[in-house]
Parts: C-alpha cells; sequence; structure tokens
C-alpha cells in the first residue's frame, strides 16, 4: 500500500501513462505523494475563502477525510519470466507495417524491461476519464503547484510532446489503443551537465487497466504497465543495465505518484472543489476549453457525492441542500442594490 502523508473513459486510459514515460525517459521525478498533499493541505488552511463555495455547505462534511492512497497488487519485476509474456501480450498484429518496425526495433535492441507495480487507484470513473485525456492540464497543475517545470503539449490525435526546458524532451506515440489496453511509443533525449553528449533513448509501453465498483460502491481502476526500453549507445546501454536496479525504483515510484496524484484529484473534487478552481485559474499551456471542462466534472462528481451523502444519512435531498459550486464575484460595484 502506498500512503500520502496527510492525493474512465474507456480506449483513453493510456494517456496518464505518458506522464510516467516522460520522467522514466528522461530521468526525471513526477509530483510525490506529499508534494500532493501539502498542497491540499495549503488550500484547507489558506484564511481566505475559496473561489468556488456551496452555498449553506462548508468545506468539513463532519466525516472522516477519506485517505489519499493507492494499493499495489503486485510489486514490480524485471524477471525473464515475466517479460517473455509481456512481450508476447503486445498487439503487435494490431499495428501498421511503420509502427510493427519501430516496436521490433526496441524489442531486438532491448537494454532495460520493467513491469511496473499493479496498482488499485479508487477513483470515480469522470476524474480518472478526465486526466486521461487531458493530460497536459495534469502537468499544467504540477506546475501551478510549483513543484515541476515539465511542459506537455498535444499535436495530434495520438502524439504528444514534452519539454523539461533543459534540452530533456520526448516525443510520445499512441500505436494502439483498444477498451483495456494500449501500447506507447516513447522517443526521448536526456540531456545533464553531468554528460558531455545527450542521452537518446526509444521504449515501448504496454498498459493494461479495468475499471470496477466495490460492495460499497466506490469505484476503482486496476492498472498495469510493462515498460521495454531501448538506449542505441553501447556505452550507455550498459552503464543502464549497471545503474537498473535504481532506475527500477524510480519507475515504480513515479507510476505510484501518478496514480496517488489522480486519487488527490479525486478527494478534491469530491471535498474541496473551491480547491480546484483555485488551480484552475492558474493553468496555462493547456487546449482552449480545458479548464472549463475540469470544473465541469468538479461540479459534477461534488453534487453527486452531496446526494450520496445526504442519502445515506436518511436527509431529504433538495436543491437548496445541494448545489453546484457558484464563482463569487470579487467585490460587488458600487451602484450594485
Amino acid at each position: 500500500m502506498v500512503d500520502a502523508p496527510g492525493p474512465v473513459s474507456t480506449g483513453r486510459r493510456e494517456v496518464l501513462l505518458c506522464l510516467i514515460a516522460v520522467a522514466v525517459l528522461s530521468g526525471g521525478r513526477t509530483v510525490t505523494a506529499e508534494d500532493a498533499a501539502a498542497s491540499l493541505e495549503a488550500g484547507q488552511d489558506r484564511q481566505t475563502p475559496p473561489i468556488l463555495q456551496v452555498a449553506g455547505q462548508s468545506d468539513d462534511h463532519g466525516d472522516a477525510a477519506p485517505q489519499i492512497r493507492v494499493d499495489v497488487i503486485d510489486q514490480g519485476t524485471s524477471s525473464r519470466r515475466t517479460r517473455g509474456r509481456a512481450i508476447d501480450a503486445l498487439p503487435m498484429h494490431y499495428l501498421t507495417a511503420t509502427h510493427r518496425q519501430a516496436a521490433s526495433e526496441i524489442l531486438s535492441s532491448l537494454s532495460l524491461y520493467r513491469r511496473l507495480p499493479t496498482i488499485r487507484c479508487d477513483v470515480d470513473p469522470r476524474v480518472y476519464g478526465f486526466f486521461t485525456t487531458h493530460p497536459d492540464v495534469a502537468v499544467s497543475i504540477w506546475r501551478a503547484m510549483g513543484i515541476s517545470k515539465l511542459q506537455m503539449f498535444q499535436t495530434g490525435p495520438n502524439e504528444y510532446e514534452s519539454d523539461l526546458g533543459d534540452g530533456t524532451f520526448g516525443v510520445i506515440t499512441v500505436l494502439h489503443r483498444s477498451r483495456n489496453s494500449c501500447l506507447i511509443l516513447c522517443e526521448g533525449q536526456f540531456n545533464s551537465p553531468l554528460l558531455t553528449k545527450p542521452i537518446q533513448s526509444r521504449a515501448l509501453m504496454h498498459l493494461q487497466t479495468s475499471a470496477g465498483q466495490d460492495r460499497s460502491g466506490q469505484h476503482y481502476v486496476t492498472q498495469q504497465a510493462d515498460l521495454f526500453v531501448s538506449f542505441p549507445s553501447q556505452t550507455v546501454d550498459t552503464i543502464a543495465r549497471i545503474v537498473s536496479p535504481v532506475s527500477n525504483r524510480m519507475a515504480d515510484k513515479n507510476f505510484e505518484e501518478v496514480s496517488l496524484f489522480v486519487r488527490m484529484m479525486d478527494v478534491a473534487m469530491h471535498r474541496q472543489p473551491g480547491w480546484v478552481e483555485q488551480i484552475s485559474q492558474k493553468l496555462d499551456g493547456i487546449l482552449p476549453g480545458s479548464r472549463e471542462k475540469l470544473l465541469e466534472v468538479t461540479s459534477q462528481v461534488y453534487v453527486d457525492a452531496r446526494r450520496q451523502a445526504l442519502q445515506e444519512a436518511g436527509m431529504p435531498v433538495s436543491a437548496d441542500q445541494i448545489v453546484p459550486p457558484v464563482q463569487i464575484s470579487a467585490e460587488p460595484s458600487a451602484g450594485a442594490m
């Protein structure tokens, strides 16, 4: 189990893994559990009223705050047996000839393999669906929280570009997607002042997901991913194999922390819509309309959560008790009645 001290649309779930791909190929970090929880707690402690406020409702619902955590069902592994099964499970027969060749080149010159931890994350399908189809918003939230300088842009229906601003960048292409499976091609360059030349890398990432609902009605998503990495340089390949125990732990941790971020946003949308809108006002580098979609999902999730809470408490459900988040204007004009 991974704890924070303190954060589905079918066919598009693969995009979340793009965020992990950037970190893995660049050697960078994603948002940590501590970062997420600290930002959310800062929003709670702020003295000024939230931009979003629900009439007649306080931020404290009187029940225990949900834990920001995800469950690790299976630990990551690099075993030869798992690698063989993972290669056999790749949907190669669905790829175009060009994409099949690119994937085969990586597999034939494989430097590193890792099956990332299998993770279960409690999350509303609408929250999960939003961030899988809007990874640029997730990255922009990280920047708004002041914990990452990563930029991500969608450049085509199945293509994304990422840039850390220091010569480290990545290009991500979705090769195939189905209801519960997808295959991603990642090509990146890592730049470091400690290195005379940038490090080139290519990777395949196969993500498999399933969604469910437990007896209490809690929605969840279970994710499993296989990572295949190739370094064109023989020198880099050798070094990568030597330091693989470290890089494997980093990849595992990034996968867990991206899942924690999604869980954090699920908690925020259910309980603190004001914090979500405060963050939304700071977003940049996102597609037109994405901010509005984020707030729309937040409103829907919050209202449904309040309705369910009232019903479970045996209280009458009325429009006065369930009000979607509304924006508070600044100061009323002098001429207002």
